[in-house]
């Protein structure tokens, strides 16, 4: 990557941290909730020093108990919102270079919904060996794919809260799947505790929703109205929630994840060799 496109991606994910509200936009979809309950979950009970990696607006920082903990986002606009009581444990950063750090100087590390927006992946992986003590270990999660890898995604909502990308109406934004993690964590000297997937709820929760979705999104062509476009979406993931809690509510759920195979989100476990 040349220094030209990597000023303009840092631009862009500059703008998207002043202007996008992931956290509100994102943590109340029934993926956002999975995603949040899955990693707190890991966390909960770790004791030591924790470094998140792409912190966005510390959601995760703020809840974790364990002992001092830092973030880094390469969002300044992101790091502005945080919490005030994360002040002074921030850093404006690269994922991809995490040489602002020592050796040795994490007991944990987290890098959540990052590596998919990086061009270079393998660079995260040999970072965060780089920087976790030895027996030190790492979660990371990123979108699942089946098929083609996709490469590129088009602005969507983040079109609606005036983010532009210089390149285009689209950004790159890619999936991993959790053997391919696994090959990039033992290249870079980690071992792998555990891999696999999660949010496999979304798969059955959503069918109808997207049915629907889609149907809508179809209409639109011909209206091109940017307000039923931002309904339509929230429909479907008010829709998608309300299914996934029926089929809770009721018991279907047990029966209905056993017809899915796998999750739309990988993740990995790592631990530094002592």
């Amino acid at each position: 990557m040349t220094d030209q496109e990597k000023a303009a991606l840092k631009a862009f994910y500059q703008q998207v941290g002043e202007k996008y509200p992931e956290e509100e936009e994102v943590y109340h979809t029934l993926r956002g909730l999975l995603r949040r309950d899955f990693i707190l979950g890991r966390l909960r009970g770790l004791r030591g020093t924790l470094l998140d990696v792409g912190c966005n607006r510390g959601m995760y920082l703020a809840a974790w108990q364990g002992g001092p903990s830092f973030g880094l986002d390469l969002s300044m606009g992101a790091l502005q919102r945080c919490p005030a009581e994360l002040a002074g444990r921030l850093i404006q950063g690269d994922a991809e270079r995490l040489d602002c750090f020592r050796a040795g100087s994490f007991d944990h590390l987290l890098c959540s919904e990052v590596l998919e927006h990086c061009l270079n992946p393998k660079a995260i992986f040999a970072g965060m060996a780089r920087v976790l003590k030895p027996g030190g270990a790492a979660l990371l999660t990123t979108p699942n794919y089946r098929g083609r890898r996709p490469e590129y995604l088009e602005l969507g909502i983040l079109k609606t809260y005036g983010v532009e990308c210089s390149s285009g109406p689209e950004y790159f934004h890619t999936a991993y799947r959790p053997e391919e993690l696994e090959a990039m964590a033992r290249e870079a000297g980690l071992l792998v505790v555990e891999s696999g997937t999660l949010e496999k709820e979304v798969k059955y929760a959503a069918k109808l929703p997207a049915a629907l979705l889609l149907a809508v999104r179809l209409l639109n062509r011909l209206l091109r109205s940017e307000h039923l476009g931002r309904a339509n979406e929230a429909f479907f993931h008010t829709f998608t929630l309300a299914c996934y809690r029926f089929s809770r509510a009721i018991g279907l759920e047990k029966v209905l994840l056993l017809l899915v195979r796998e999750g739309v989100r990988s993740y990995i476990v790592m631990k530094k060799p002592a």
